[in-house]
């Protein structure tokens, strides 16, 4: 009985891993259903309430690029920027805790802090041929940020 045992434990294993997701991507057996859904509601909640907050600040340039993005994955872009002429960085956060804008080269901008409470955070910087643009949540941060950088 021993061999029986030994063949039929690994067969289980290998059944319970490759297992088709039921429809709506949720695994097999995963144990909460409503869990995946109430939180993609709350994200989809958190990207609507970030974007109406950068939405109510009208643009007064030229749109370069924007975007929202959760604030756990961060912003990382590198925008094309004309050398030497001005822009406008907008940035709000929705959630908990902060996150950070760092510019790279450093001289680009001055980079500050963004709390996670619908605090829009405008920013002046240079356009540079190299620009790194980075926004990053800080470790207890939360929610979604959006970004808008226009040409002023």
């Amino acid at each position: 009985m021993r061999p029986l045992g030994r063949v039929l434990v690994p067969g289980l294993l290998l059944t319970g891993c490759t297992a088709d997701p039921e429809p709506g991507g949720r695994p097999v057996g995963s144990s909460s259903p409503d869990g995946h859904r109430t939180a993609r509601q709350a994200e989809t909640k958190l990207t609507a309430e970030v974007q109406s907050a950068l939405d109510a600040v009208p643009a007064q340039g030229a749109m370069v690029e924007s975007g929202v993005e959760r604030v756990a994955e961060g912003i990382h872009t590198r925008p094309t920027l004309d050398d030497g002429a001005g822009y406008k960085l907008t940035v709000v956060c929705v959630g908990k805790g902060e996150a950070e804008i760092v510019f790279s080269p450093a001289g680009a901008g001055s980079g500050r802090m963004v709390p996670c409470d619908r605090s829009l955070v405008f920013e002046r910087l240079t356009g540079r041929s190299r620009l790194a643009l980075d926004v990053r949540g800080r470790p207890d941060a939360a929610g979604m940020v959006a970004w808008r950088i226009e040409k002023v």
